[in-house]
């Protein structure tokens, strides 16, 4: 096969839950839509699926965006049927998530109600997705693959916000678990886990990639930007495709390089526990000590 064919989705349906707004779901419509997908998009905000019928406008192939609250089954199978209809279900990519700043809490005055609230957007409708989507993938007998949207967070810790690194934490276990248990029907189960990318939801001005960014923020990105969508659907095609043929269970990170930096760096990428001044300047310096 060509490097093209391998890449290609030609004649096959391609889910994406939470597909609306304009951020990582939208340049996922996109992409899988240009690599020949049928895309059925599926948001609970009606007026967020606006910008993935845009996106998906000049792409080849048959695209469905349907109004659906990925956190109940029984919508989840309604949509499923919509996909039926595109032609051969392919897949999955779980991205609907988040946490709403009113959620943000220390662990000490966090609601329960809140910490429950955030789970279930993040960690029981991707199982509720990911379970229907794989049912109707095994009924077929074709295999398939299946990308959640994790997070950096659920690798490592997000103070202030335990509720959606808990979720995330979860939501990669359950990746991994569901890659060993649908792997004798060929479906492979794979997440990307974004760090800080840049969204509609996170800007004002979405297309000012680096502006506002702090000093200590830049020395946190070894590549020196934020992410954008596009940087996260990439990792996801890659996954929906051929090319990842022989690869489950497995969670890349998609961050700029952030959750590969120790937490004592300085913003001199130096630890902050060497106090060698001599030292440290010929190290910044790039020659010998």
């Amino acid at each position: 096969m060509t490097l093209e064919q391998e890449l290609a989705l030609d004649g096959r349906v391609v889910v994406v839950a939470g597909a609306g707004g304009g951020g990582i779901g939208t340049a996922v419509c996109r992409l899988a839509a240009e690599a020949g997908a049928s895309v059925l998009a599926l948001d609970v905000r009606p007026e967020a699926l606006a910008p993935v019928e845009e996106a998906m406008a000049a792409t080849p192939g048959s695209h469905r965006c349907v109004v659906a609250d990925v956190r109940h089954a029984a919508e989840v199978e309604g949509a499923l049927d919509v996909a039926a209809e595109l032609g051969v279900l392919h897949g999955l990519v779980h991205v609907a998530g988040g946490i709403w700043p009113q959620q943000w809490a220390p662990l000490l005055s966090l609601p329960l109600e809140t910490f429950d609230e955030v789970l279930e957007l993040n960690l029981r409708a991707a199982l509720v997705s990911m379970r229907a989507v794989a049912a109707r993938l095994v009924a077929q007998g074709t295999g398939g693959s299946i990308v959640s949207v994790s997070s950096v967070a659920g690798l490592s810790a997000m103070p202030y916000a335990a509720p959606y690194a808990t979720a995330k934490a979860g939501l990669i276990s359950l990746t991994r678990t569901a890659a060993l248990e649908w792997g004798k029907f060929g479906i492979r189960v794979n997440s990307v886990a974004p760090g800080s990318v840049r969204t509609p939801k996170s800007v004002t001005d979405p297309g000012a990639q680096d502006i506002g960014l702090s000093e200590t923020e830049r020395a946190a990105l070894p590549l020196g930007r934020r992410g954008v969508p596009d940087d996260v659907a990439g990792a996801v095609l890659f996954l929906l495709s051929g090319l990842s043929s022989w690869i489950t269970g497995q969670v890349l990170p998609v961050d700029g390089g952030s959750s590969t930096r120790p937490s004592f760096l300085g913003d001199d990428d130096l630890p902050v526990f060497l106090h060698n001044e001599q030292l440290r300047q010929a190290l910044l310096a790039g020659g010998p000590a």
